[in-house]
């Protein structure tokens, strides 16, 4: 694998993508199509959507892997943990949302800003023990897979 040194990208964690294949793609062409996605940070909502992604905390981070090779090819579409609150009752609940490196800000950014992203049938996990202890962290339990946003209408 040659990285760019230029590229100051984070590293993510490889999640796996789940689906019911007999349903067929229920998320009118989102990115959990992809085998595997990466997941690259969290943007935590539950107090302002600032739209603003903060990298994965360090024990959360593989330790010297790179999420993109040579500074611009991918290895899996990225992803960040959305948190929100419930809107009707207590809590708080998370779900994986497309984003996007911008280079000009060299930052991830939604890949759908604007837009109204829901469920599309499909979940993201790992067994991995860092989603577990992020969602922990977020959520006050631990959840070792995640629904995927990335469903769009019209």
């Amino acid at each position: 694998m040659n990285n760019n040194e230029n590229d100051h990208r984070p590293a993510g964690l490889l999640l796996d993508v789940y689906r019911a294949h007999r349903l067929g793609d229920c998320t009118n062409g989102g990115i959990s199509a992809a085998a595997t996605l990466l997941l690259v940070g969290v943007l935590d909502e539950r107090r302002a959507r600032t739209g603003r992604i903060t990298s994965l905390p360090s024990g959360c981070t593989p330790h010297g892997v790179r999420s993109h090779v040579g500074g611009r090819e991918q290895i899996s579409p990225t992803v960040a943990v959305r948190i929100r609150r419930h809107a009707f009752t207590e809590g708080n609940y998370a779900a994986l949302v497309g984003v996007e490196w911008n280079a000009d800000r060299r930052r991830y950014e939604l890949t759908e800003a604007g837009r109204v992203v829901m469920f599309g049938g499909n979940y993201a996990g790992t067994s991995d023990s860092r989603l577990g202890e992020l969602s922990e962290r977020y959520l006050g339990h631990r959840s070792m897979i995640l629904p995927i946003h990335d469903r769009t209408e019209g």
